[in-house]
């Protein structure tokens, strides 16, 4: 049964490599293509005890891959969850950086080189709600702010000052701008479209997993390489949800105070508890708890109770229905234009009927 399965993810990656290859014959539709030094120097993770190259696309299962790279230099922890959060975020990963162009190419050609593609409409959306919408306080700051000012006419003093407000539409409509302007290379990098990172017809990277398929895809590879050779490891759905549920209140009780100015505590938590009904970590239809003066632990609590694992995708492409369909069909058609690309290297549609038939 296991050797089927094995066959099963093989024969994906087969078939997205054959994909990738037939659409690079093609290279008209991509407009932007980063240098291999900035690559090499940023988004190739390289553990050389295995000889092995991963890369990093953000909104891909990056803190997943965060955890693998941290483990692989820190056998002292059990397992992946057992990292504390702080250091997975905190810790430098091994990148090509130290080494030269010629250096380079050479481990590129004799590792075994790796990378995950997403969705790239539920990619975008993930990356709205956990930058622009969550309670995030640098991106609120260092993106929301100038967005506001750019696009909304009458913007208050409070959304100017905190830039905590941000449509969706105003979202979209910044991408698609800057695109017009022909200005990719400037939009940040949990947006920019995923080839940019990689450049996977420059590179010939051996399994392109997907996020539809995470678990699957990266169970197969780390146990195809060997990564952990010692260490077990699993891949917790459960552990994945309730790590990430208290992550996201753990921000928002953290930016109280600094906060302050912009909406009173009540409507923090209840962004937070939107937070995480729009990524499918709770149930949607269950309402936020009413209790004056709720704690972290106590609101932890509720949400666990509320929280269903195996049901993750479809409470969160609910709200990606939902939310997508904020926008009128012009802004959607540009924003196509946009994901273009990487729909046509990785196989998607890149007009899926779930966003589109409502205009048919």
């Amino acid at each position: 049964m296991k050797a089927t399965h094995d066959t099963m993810v093989q024969n994906r990656f087969e078939a997205m490599r054959f994909n990738i290859s037939e659409a690079c014959q093609s290279k008209s539709v991509y407009q932007v293509i980063p240098t291999f030094g900035f690559i090499k120097d940023r988004n190739l993770w390289y553990d050389s005890k295995n000889n092995f190259i991963y890369c990093m696309v953000e909104k891909i299962g990056s803190k997943f891959w965060r955890r693998v790279f941290h483990l692989l230099n820190h056998p002292e922890y059990r397992d992946l969850y057992s990292i504390p959060s702080y250091l997975v975020r905190n810790d430098e990963l091994p990148t090509l950086r130290n080494f030269s162009i010629q250096n380079s190419t050479k481990i590129i050609n004799s590792a075994n080189k790796a990378m995950f593609v997403r969705e790239p409409y539920a990619r975008a959306f993930s990356g709205y709600v956990d930058k622009l919408y969550s309670l995030n306080y640098y991106y609120m700051q260092a993106l929301g702010r100038g967005i506001i000012k750019a696009l909304r006419k009458n913007a208050t003093a409070a959304s100017l000052a905190c830039g905590h407000d941000l449509t969706f539409t105003e979202f979209i409509r910044y991408i698609v701008g800057m695109k017009q302007r022909n200005l990719h290379g400037r939009i940040d990098v949990h947006f920019s479209q995923i080839y940019t990172h990689c450049l996977p017809c420059e590179l010939n990277y051996d399994f392109v997993g997907t996020m539809e398929n995470f678990d699957e895809d990266a169970s197969f590879l780390i146990s195809k390489l060997q990564l952990f050779k010692n260490t077990p490891v699993e891949l917790s759905q459960n552990a994945s949800v309730t790590l990430s549920i208290y992550l996201v209140l753990n921000d928002t009780f953290s930016l109280r105070q600094k906060m302050a100015h912009c909406m009173p505590q009540r409507e923090m938590i209840s962004r937070a508890w939107r937070t995480l009904q729009m990524r499918g970590l709770i149930n949607p239809e269950a309402p936020v708890p009413t209790q004056r003066n709720v704690t972290i632990d106590t609101l932890y609590r509720e949400a666990v109770k509320v929280s269903e694992p195996s049901r993750v995708s479809e409470y969160r492409r609910k709200s990606l229905i939902e939310t997508y369909g904020t926008l009128n069909e012009q802004l959607l058609e540009k924003f196509r234009e946009y994901v273009l690309p990487d729909c046509k290297l990785f196989g998607y549609d890149d007009r899926p009927s779930f966003l589109f038939n409502r205009w048919r």
